[in-house]
């Protein structure tokens, strides 16, 4: 939980009477116990009921100090509470959004680790360590990518697919860098008629596979390991989803892929990218989100957060017309860009 200043610590932070950067600091400490309560169980084993300090080191297996001064400072800090008899409770606000997130918190842990060499990223001017090669170095690093990547799926699928209107007469979907295959599994859902081909690395298959299963859509969500930069994406789709892609890529990267995907097409055929923009948000925490977004897709992978004027300029040059952007209520500061591909197609 953000640590939130009272009337009077706001009063004494305006008046810049003390630093309020340290607030930053504390902020950081406080998702790293956070993050570590996710590693170690912390409330898996609370599922179960309220449990002592004792009771949960136990059934976590770790050291019962450090696993009480944990505690305490979840307590503090609203992820858990703690009861007259002195047991601890995942709180309302844990039970609601720690589940959706799921396994994802160990992939936004993995992100902040990332930052520690931020100031070298600015001054060479891209990242220090290739974001593939940086994954394969990490224990289950692509399956840490992918948790994190379902987790925002979560958030925002259904959405999506609310304000997303296929035409009618669309059958068949591409998910380009489609990964862990949420959001094709989700449209297929809403349109019977679709079928959805996942394409993505090698490395993002196993999970794909493991949710088509998990949701029984293997009668009409295939997934195919491939390279969207080397590999032909094939043709005759109606669909094709850009999502959580051009971020990581320069502009000239972005054009040459949407010309990819433009060939994918059939004519009339329909793009549909997620992202984070810039420019598109408004009031501070959301302006913040997006500015610390961008920075951190930098450091990742040498990208950035674009504006929906240079997305427009780069459908456009692919051969797209119509675009249009949609915002999105659950996730502030992230859009849905469409296009269709020129040329005449079927009616809607």
């Amino acid at each position: 939980m953000p640590i939130t200043p009272n009337l009077i610590e706001r009063a004494v932070f305006r008046l810049n009477l003390a630093p309020a950067l340290m607030l930053d600091f504390l902020g950081a400490e406080s998702f790293q116990a956070l993050v570590a309560a996710h590693r170690l169980g912390v409330f898996e084993a609370l599922d179960g009921g309220a449990l002592t300090a004792v009771q949960t080191a136990s059934r976590i297996e770790a050291d019962e100090r450090g696993t009480t001064l944990l505690l305490e400072a979840l307590e503090a800090l609203g992820y858990v509470h703690k009861k007259k008899d002195g047991r601890y409770a995942s709180s309302t606000t844990s039970a609601k959004w720690l589940p959706l997130l799921g396994d994802g918190i160990g992939w936004f842990g993995l992100m902040v680790e990332r930052l520690h060499d931020l100031d070298e990223c600015v001054r060479r001017g891209g990242p220090t360590t290739d974001a593939r090669e940086w994954l394969e170095q990490i224990p289950d690093g692509w399956r840490e990518f992918q948790a994190g990547m379902v987790a925002l799926a979560r958030m925002t699928a259904d959405e999506i697919v609310a304000k997303v209107r296929l035409p009618a007469t669309a059958r068949r979907l591409l998910d380009v860098g489609g990964g862990h295959g949420l959001y094709s599994i989700k449209f297929c859902r809403r349109y019977p008629q679709l079928s959805a081909t996942v394409f993505d690395l090698p490395e993002a298959m196993e999970v794909a596979r493991e949710s088509v299963a998990a949701e029984d859509m293997g009668h009409c969500v295939s997934v195919r390991a491939g390279d969207f930069w080397m590999d032909d994406l094939g043709n005759g789709y109606d669909v094709a989803l850009l999502f959580n892609i051009i971020h990581a890529n320069l502009p000239d990267k972005n054009m040459e892929l949407l010309g990819k995907v433009a060939s994918a097409l059939s004519p009339g055929g329909l793009v549909v990218i997620l992202d984070q923009l810039a420019g598109q948000v408004f009031g501070g925490t959301a302006r913040a989100v997006a500015a610390l977004m961008s920075l951190n897709l930098f450091n990742l992978a040498g990208g950035q957060a674009y504006r929906f004027e240079e997305v427009i300029g780069w459908l456009s040059s692919a051969g797209f017309a119509k675009p249009r952007r949609i915002g999105l209520r659950k996730a502030p500061g992230m859009s849905l860009i469409l296009g269709t591909k020129a040329g005449s197609g079927p009616p809607a």
